[in-house]
């Protein structure tokens, strides 16, 4: 997202939040793109469990990639989703992909979940195939090419209840971190009360 898109959707939940978002049916993040649509997958959590992208219908959430062993960006990473989780994980749901499945078996995705306190059915540590985990960040999410573990995306992925991709955030920038957290917060605001 360019300085300038950031800056108009910044200034639209802005005015968002001071009109105390009157209407109930407004779509918190309405100023963002829809860019495509989210990939179709099907994955294996950590607990041993599929994880199919028809399950995230009709709730938002964020795609990251990562592998276990990682010490860059991946603690970052999950540091961030680790806080989202907490904050809005009764209305949003994250998936990590892993890039190193042949490292990252169940067992240690299971004690990487434990790591950061991944709540069963709200945040998914999942794997597949490598050839799989690369055409989902290649072509489907239209980032890196993950060829080695190294390689993978530092950027988060914001897909909303329609499965369509609606913007990046880069992990290690503090204003884009903010920024999707600002959209988050205001969904569950928008949403708060709906289906419970």
């Amino acid at each position: 997202m360019t300085p300038i898109a950031r800056n108009l959707v910044a200034l639209g939940l802005a005015a968002t939040v001071i009109t105390g978002c009157s209407s109930n049916e407004q779509q918190p993040w309405a100023e963002l793109p829809t860019i495509k649509k989210a990939p179709q997958f099907s994955v294996v959590n950590y607990d041993g469990t599929v994880l199919t992208s028809a399950r995230l219908q009709g709730t938002p959430w964020v795609a990251s990639f990562m592998f276990a062993t990682c010490e860059g960006v991946c603690p970052i990473m999950n540091h961030h989703l680790a806080q989202m989780q907490r904050d809005y994980g009764d209305a949003v749901r994250f998936v990590s992909f892993s890039v190193d499945p042949e490292t990252d078996s169940l067992p240690v995705l299971a004690a990487y979940a434990r790591q950061y306190g991944a709540r069963p059915g709200v945040w998914f540590i999942t794997r597949t195939q490598l050839d799989s985990v690369r055409a989902l960040s290649r072509d489907g999410f239209l980032l890196s090419d993950p060829i080695t573990p190294d390689l993978h995306s530092s950027r988060f992925v914001l897909v909303d209840e329609q499965g369509m991709i609606r913007g990046y955030f880069n992990s290690l920038d503090s204003s884009d971190v903010a920024l999707l957290r600002s959209l988050l917060v205001a969904y569950v605001r928008n949403h708060s009360g709906k289906e419970r």
